[in-house]
């Protein structure tokens, strides 16, 4: 950590510095808040503002990998938002996958693009999802990725969202926020309602 201070510190004293950590802080704060949104949907929406403010914020910061991959990110959260209601969707959805790998390969830096690119997998399998808790259980998975990413390039901001993620995302899933309660089975047998007495029956005790 003292080393990624010392890294910052010349950075911080140029104009630059503050525009990108702005963008940063911002995309911190839309990669805070969109775990604790309980439906897919909610949580989509959200996460366009981390990936609009963090594609601003790696660039500035000379990250071409997470820079590209986040601006890639926000046009297929725009594709996964129809998934629920419109299962065509998913054909747009896949054909933005190859256009992500082409992204990668053109920008890869090394160690820190081989995190991003898992962690965009990832990411891209769980906007792939339509139950809440699949979708939460995979990005539980693809957030280490990007922390690890984000911990190379010098993104403080980048990891608190991840770290925040992690914790809520986690938390909700063992709360069980994230599991659809399942519908009654169509073959299951009724329980017999009891029958009044007769007039007349004795009831016993």
């Amino acid at each position: 950590m003292s080393e990624l201070l010392t890294d910052l510190l010349p950075v911080a004293r140029d104009g630059d510095w503050s525009l990108a950590q702005l963008f940063g802080f911002c995309g911190t704060i839309g990669g805070m808040l969109w775990p604790f949104f309980r439906s897919r949907t909610g949580m989509l929406l959200v996460q366009l503002v981390p990936c609009l403010c963090f594609a601003l914020h790696f660039a500035m910061l000379d990250a071409p990998t997470g820079a590209a991959l986040n601006g890639l990110a926000a046009l297929q959260v725009a594709a996964a938002l129809a998934l629920g209601t419109r299962p065509a969707f998913r054909i747009v959805y896949l054909l933005i996958l190859p256009v992500i790998a082409a992204a990668m390969a053109v920008t890869w830096t090394g160690v820190p693009s081989a995190f991003a690119a898992a962690g965009m997998a990832l990411i891209s399998l769980a906007r792939y999802q339509t139950q809440v808790a699949r979708f939460r259980g995979t990005m539980l998975v693809a957030l280490p990725c990007w922390f690890m990413h984000n911990s190379l390039v010098g993104s403080v901001p980048a990891m608190i969202s991840d770290v925040t993620g992690i914790i809520v995302n986690a938390w909700m899933l063992l709360r069980g926020t994230g599991m659809a309660p399942s519908p009654p089975e169509s073959g299951a047998t009724p329980m017999p309602t009891p029958m009044p007495p007769a007039a007349g029956e004795a009831k016993l005790s």
